[in-house]
């Protein structure tokens, strides 16, 4: 019943990767923005966590999606 319920169809699992690259580009540049001392602290927090959710989502839909 478990695998079911995570089973994702070849479109979902596509979806969800775009959507997970697409927050570590995101907290990529946050990163980036980092350097200026004005963004500093609020930045790298928002960068760790695009980045941990982003990557997060990659490896969800990798693992439970048909993704070929």
């Amino acid at each position: 019943m478990l695998v079911t319920i995570a089973a994702l169809t070849a479109h979902t699992a596509r979806r969800i990767t775009e959507l997970g690259a697409l927050l570590g580009l995101i907290g990529g540049l946050a990163l980036a923005a980092g350097v200026f001392p004005s963004f500093r602290k609020s930045s790298l927090i928002v960068a760790g966590l695009l980045l941990a959710v982003g990557f997060a989502l990659i490896i969800y839909a990798l693992h439970f999606g048909k993704t070929f």
